[in-house]
């Protein structure tokens, strides 16, 4: 016992206060960690009605910036959407920290080659991701297309970034013309990739999913969002088809939607806390 504990039990002992044990050191406290889910339809592809001209890239990273997400997936940009304004605003929201972005192509069925946007950049999905400086030890990234495919010529991709020692984040935006192929691919990437990735780089947890799976949450629908869900993992979903989907030792606090003007789809943020 040290000489401090002993004249608090002295102190205590003359003033007939009984027996105080000297206090444990407080638990740690959770870390924040939130993810915001944005589908920012930004191909410009004439019959498009949702193309904005490029404000949704702003309205975006506007949000971004303003809710200071530790994860951010994309879907439906343009790669230099990147760079332009979206990986600025999360450094915006975290200046002195790590953030790494990692783009993956939608691919022509035709061809093999990236799905372009109307003025010729790749278009696809993308993860952003912010580590705190202190505990940055690089990335890796990985990404891949689906072997199952509905009858169009867009074949559906994921990304994944793997923060070392800190999270795995994956995106994805699914079959927009077939509900049993979108299911086959949310499938795919949760119980069969992932568990991949994890096993390659020894990750027992903190992963997190998020994107456009053009499922909805319905118990009487065999392509219900909730059958691609693995054990040991929670979804919460905008009440639509944006999903969020995260491994069980990450704690979950609450979500919010937010309108934007230049999509079809709400902002989706969900409100977590990781050890």
């Amino acid at each position: 016992m040290s000489r401090r504990s002993a004249a608090v039990l002295a102190i205590a002992a003359a003033f007939g206060l009984g027996t105080l044990v000297p206090s444990a050191a407080p638990a740690a406290a959770a870390e924040r960690f939130w993810e915001l889910q944005l589908n920012l339809c930004n191909s410009g592809v004439p019959g498009v009605n949702c193309y904005a001209q490029g404000r949704s890239i702003i309205e975006g990273g506007d949000l971004i910036a303003r809710l200071r997400p530790n994860m951010v997936t994309l879907n439906e940009i343009c790669a230099n959407d990147l760079p332009d304004y979206l990986v600025p605003s999360l450094v915006k929201a975290w200046p002195g920290d790590r953030v790494y972005a990692q783009f993956a192509p939608a691919l022509r069925r035709d061809t093999g080659t990236p799905v372009k946007c109307a003025n010729g950049q790749d278009y696809g999905n993308a993860v952003i991701v912010r580590v705190a400086a202190a505990n940055y030890q690089g990335v890796k990234t990985y990404s891949g297309r689906y072997a199952g495919q509905d009858g169009g010529n867009e074949q559906r991709t994921y990304v994944c970034v793997y923060a070392i020692g800190d999270h795995l984040g994956c995106a994805t935006h699914l079959s927009a013309s077939s509900e049993p192929v979108a299911l086959a691919q949310c499938r795919s990437l949760l119980f069969d990739v992932i568990p991949q990735i994890r096993a390659a780089e020894g990750v027992t947890g903190k992963t997190i999913v998020g994107g456009d799976f053009n499922l909805e949450y319905d118990t009487s629908d065999p392509e219900n969002a909730q059958n691609c869900v693995p054990p040991g993992h929670i979804r919460k979903g905008d009440n639509d088809v944006q999903h969020v989907v995260f491994s069980n030792d990450i704690a979950f606090v609450s979500t919010s939607k937010y309108g934007m003007s230049h999509t079809d789809h709400d902002g989706f943020l969900v409100r977590l806390t990781k050890p």
